[in-house]
């Protein structure tokens, strides 16, 4: 594959680079979208957050298999392909040895990772087979601070160290980018642990087409558009102003970091 993005759940790489990977497919690249914390919990945590999740969500008995299945549609829509990595959960669903819930609540999904998170420590010792390396990987930049991006993004920082001959490129995640001080946070913290690894910003144009294919895919996420916005008309209208602001204020764009030792 050319391009390699990779989605911690299985909205973020739509929801953030849509209109990047329509057009990447339309100029004949190839495009694969990996969601990484895509298993299925074989048992639930009664936590306040899944009982508030599920029932926003309204997705029945199984919601993670609706929204893989919603996630098959929304990237089949952009011409991309995809895969998920079941053996690692969404970060609501990890318990620790003993059983505890890591993340129980909305504010320690924004926190910082739990040092029992076994997922945070095994993740990034991970490497790509060499049939499975791109010519560049896409990762969440950590704008919006959620756990399991924060540990996609530190497993893209340890995969560009082992093969530093791979562009990356960190994606600025919508629609936490909402909130205007959401990436200079997030790019404070490769200020602060990686001061030699510079980021240098790039704005992606993106035209019509681009842009309703991205709506059309993020309308895929059904269970997902509440969490958000009030219906679909105000996602679309929301996600074309926002692509307006990342493109510069006149046309349409996304914006990514590209990273480079220093």
């Amino acid at each position: 594959m050319s391009h390699l993005f990779l989605s911690p759940h299985f909205d973020d790489a739509v929801l953030s680079c849509g209109a990047t990977i329509h057009h990447l497919v339309g100029k004949g690249e190839s495009v694969a979208i990996r969601t990484v914390m895509a298993g299925i919990p074989q048992k639930l945590p009664d936590t306040p957050i899944i009982r508030d999740l599920h029932q926003r969500w309204q997705s029945g008995d199984d919601p993670v298999r609706v929204r893989v299945q919603e996630d098959e549609v929304a990237v089949r829509h952009l011409g991309a392909t995809s895969d998920r990595m079941v053996s690692w959960l969404d970060c609501v669903y990890r318990i620790s040895r003993a059983g505890i819930p890591l993340y129980p609540d909305h504010p320690s999904i924004f926190g910082e990772i739990h040092p029992q998170d076994t997922t945070a420590q095994l993740l990034p010792t991970i490497v790509l087979p060499p049939q499975e390396i791109p010519r560049c990987i896409y990762a969440p930049l950590g704008a919006g601070h959620h756990i399991d991006h924060q540990i996609v993004r530190n497993w893209a920082i340890t995969l560009k160290q082992y093969m530093p001959w791979v562009a990356l490129k960190f994606y600025e995640e919508y629609p936490y980018t909402e909130d205007s001080s959401a990436v200079d946070k997030a790019l404070a913290f490769f200020h602060e642990n990686f001061p030699r690894l510079r980021l240098e910003l790039e704005t992606v144009p993106v035209d019509e087409n681009n842009v309703k294919a991205k709506l059309e895919s993020i309308a895929c996420y059904k269970s997902q558009v509440s969490s958000f916005w009030a219906d679909n008309g105000a996602m679309e209208a929301v996600t074309r102003q926002a692509l307006i602001v990342a493109g510069g204020g006149e046309h349409p764009g996304e914006r990514y970091w590209i990273a480079s030792a220093s």
